[in-house]
């Protein structure tokens, strides 16, 4: 069974707050994509406004940055539950799965469209979960690349029990079809806030998805 993840992307602290008001108690789980403006070009709210962040949801982090390791320090583990960084940012993602598993965290290796699936094969038995990219990384309102489902059917069938999220540009038109593939963790950002009813929004996006 899948489930709709909601995803924040912003680099003012009042919306990422505004935002996680608005899904308190509409939605279990609300993914935060944070930025450094190097690995992606793109800026994000910064590691101090994290902190103030303040939510009864359970968080995930999208590490869009260079380096992930120094952003960890920034997250409460007592609302980020789940840290996700990206294969192509770790030299030595091993001791990146190490340091996130021993500040309490779940830990998740995120892969870009280009990426194969080779680059993440080594580690993707010992990782929580796996966030494959649907669009290039850093941006919302993005076109979804459907290349991708591909992708994660194949990972899929060689690792069953890991878990699998997928992310960028998921509407009405495609999450039935990304839903089919295996995915666990649907995360989406502009369906969901662009305009209308949130709660509608979501719900149009679950009926959908059967």
């Amino acid at each position: 069974m899948s489930q709709i993840v909601p995803a924040i992307l912003s680099n003012d602290l009042n919306e990422v707050q505004d935002k996680l008001n608005l899904l308190t108690d509409v939605v279990e789980w609300a993914q935060i994509d944070l930025m450094d403006g190097k690995f992606v070009n793109n800026k994000s709210i910064t590691p101090e406004e994290l902190l103030q962040i303040k939510t009864t949801l359970s968080l995930e982090a999208h590490l869009m940055v260079a380096d992930p390791e120094a952003w960890l320090p920034s997250l409460n583990p007592d609302i980020f539950k789940r840290v996700y960084f990206h294969i192509e940012a770790v030299p030595a993602p091993d001791e990146m799965l190490k340091k996130v598993r021993q500040m309490g965290f779940e830990v998740g290796i995120a892969i870009n469209i280009e990426t194969p699936l080779s680059a993440i094969q080594e580690w993707a038995e010992y990782v929580d979960g796996v966030l494959f990219m649907s669009v290039k990384p850093g941006w919302q309102n993005q076109e979804f690349h459907p290349e991708v489902v591909e992708k994660i059917k194949e990972f899929e069938h060689e690792y069953p029990d890991t878990d699998i999220s997928i992310d960028g540009g998921i509407n009405e038109s495609n999450i039935f079809e990304v839903a089919s593939a295996g995915v666990n963790n649907i995360c989406v950002g502009s369906a969901i806030f662009a305009s209308g009813d949130l709660a509608d929004n979501l719900q149009k996006l679950k009926d959908q998805m059967s």
